[in-house]
């Protein structure tokens, strides 16, 4: 079994022009959601902090039912489960209002969950996890880590991070250029590989020595752009575990989002397979 960590923010993404519908989210935990349904060899795991407002609870219930360890998921009492209200605009671009962080303002993770990260395979992260400083204790204990950096190319701790990831996603709009430039930084610095994604003009890959270009896979329909990065980045990320070239991670990452954006959810569910 391959031992995989989703590290970072935990939120619920709420709808209010929808009546509230919802649905459990964040960077890592859409990603382990895909892996889960396109994997039978994952012993999942979940570290973050949520409440036990009824939020909370439905993000427990979730994970249960999923299977997911949540032994080094910190539940506080009397708070609030980290959330977010998004609209969809032109009837399924999904747009983000207000973030109510919750628990996780100046959350810190505790010395034993570090630990438990160190001992996993893998790990994926963000800049909401608040691990920068532990990243290199993290890779050397054994963890390789997926890093989402979202549009953050400028961040002032971006030197650590790409000195400690294995892999590395970031968004651009359409300068594809600038997109090289900075893959090529990444991998200067560590990096195993470096993705940018383009939204419709597909992606790009790094792996230090050579640029692999990737174009889209057209979805049968679009309901909601919310978690096509983050899909894409599991389909990427099932094929590198598996030792596949380039090619095949970047086209397993194509035909994952164009199937995500297909529902309302940012993964694929039971209900949804096949």
């Amino acid at each position: 079994m391959i031992r995989f960590a989703a590290a970072g923010y935990v939120c619920i993404d709420y709808y209010p022009q929808m009546d509230n519908r919802c649905y459990v989210t964040g960077n890592g935990v859409d990603v382990l959601f895909n892996l889960l349904d396109m994997r039978s060899d994952l012993c999942s795991s979940v570290v973050s902090a949520i409440s036990d407002d009824t939020y909370g609870k439905m993000v427990v219930e979730v994970f249960s039912r999923k299977g997911i360890d949540c032994s080094q998921l910190d539940i506080i009492p009397g708070g609030v489960t980290p959330c977010v209200d998004l609209y969809l605009k032109n009837g399924y671009d999904r747009v983000h209002n207000t973030f109510q962080d919750g628990v996780m303002t100046g959350y810190q993770f505790s010395e034993e969950a570090i630990e438990f990260l160190s001992r996993q395979d893998y790990v994926h992260t963000d800049f909401t996890g608040r691990l920068i400083p532990q990243l290199s204790r993290i890779r050397k204990g054994g963890a390789k880590i997926f890093f989402d950096l979202s549009f953050r190319h400028e961040h002032e701790e971006m030197e650590t991070v790409l000195s400690n990831i294995e892999v590395g996603l970031c968004s651009f709009e359409d300068n594809i250029e600038e997109g090289k430039e900075f893959l090529r930084y990444g991998c200067s610095l560590g990096a195993k590989a470096m993705i940018a994604t383009f939204g419709e003009k597909g992606s790009l890959v790094y792996d230090g020595k050579e640029f692999y270009r990737g174009e889209i896979v057209p979805a049968k329909k679009v309901v909601n752009t919310v978690g096509a990065g983050d899909s894409y980045f599991a389909g990427f990320i099932s094929g590198w575990m598996d030792g596949k070239p380039i090619p095949e991670c970047i086209q397993s990452g194509a035909l994952r989002s164009s199937k995500v954006v297909g529902v309302f959810h940012p993964y694929l569910e039971e209900k949804h397979k096949g």
